[in-house]
Formats: structure tokens, sequence, C-alpha cells
């Protein structure tokens, strides 16, 4: 098994930049409106999520961080599924970006230490 080698705060602040990314690449890179729009919703929808865990750089500490832990496989799984929806499906780029974005989050929450310090 490998080494779990991404901290609390790691994980958090690629959290971070994953969201954004969610909200500014798309535009910058002119993708689709539905694409778009399907971006900017789940980043709306992860940004309170990662902002409310419980970890060095959380704006409030409400979740604990392992119970963020057992919610990101689920949101990985939707990402991947995504995939398949015709607004990814048929734009290369669209799809490239979806499959890249999900094994980044993916390949973060396999390497996280779920029980790492979150203070």
């Amino acid at each position: 098994m490998k080494a779990k080698v991404i901290s609390p705060k790691q994980h958090a602040l690629i959290d971070y930049a994953l969201a954004g990314a969610l909200l500014i690449l798309p535009s910058l890179l002119k993708m689709n409106k539905k694409v778009k729009l399907t971006y900017a919703t789940e980043a709306a929808l992860l940004l309170p999520y990662i902002a409310l865990s419980r970890q060095p750089v959380a704006v409030k500490k409400l979740i604990p961080f392992t119970t963020h832990g057992k919610i990101d496989p689920f949101n990985i799984a939707q990402f991947a599924l995504q995939s398949l929806a015709p607004a990814f499906r048929k734009n290369r780029k669209e799809l490239i970006f979806n499959l890249a974005f999900t094994a980044i989050a993916g390949a973060t929450v396999l390497l996280t230490n779920w029980k790492g310090k979150t203070y």
C-alpha cells in the first residue's frame, strides 16, 4: 500500500484549487455552456463543504475531516459518471478535462492521510 503523503492541509488547499479551477478554467478554455454551468454548480456545492470541514485552512470547522474523506469518493464517482453525459462525451476538450479532473481528484483522495492533524 502506498504511503498517505497528502496532509489534511494540503488536501484542503488542493480542494480549494480544484473548486477554483471548476469556476475559471471552463470559461478560459471556451467550453460549452452546459459544461460551464455544471462545473459552476459543482464548485458552488463543493466550496462550502471544503470550507466547513475540520482542516487547518477551514473557514469554520464543522464537518469532521474523516467524514469529508467518506464523502469525497462519491464526488469523484459523480465526476467520472458525468463523462458519459452528452455535453462531455460529445466534446473532446470537455471530456479530456473532466477525465483529468477526475483523475487528479481521485489521486488526491487516495494519497490523503485522513488521520493527519486537522488543527
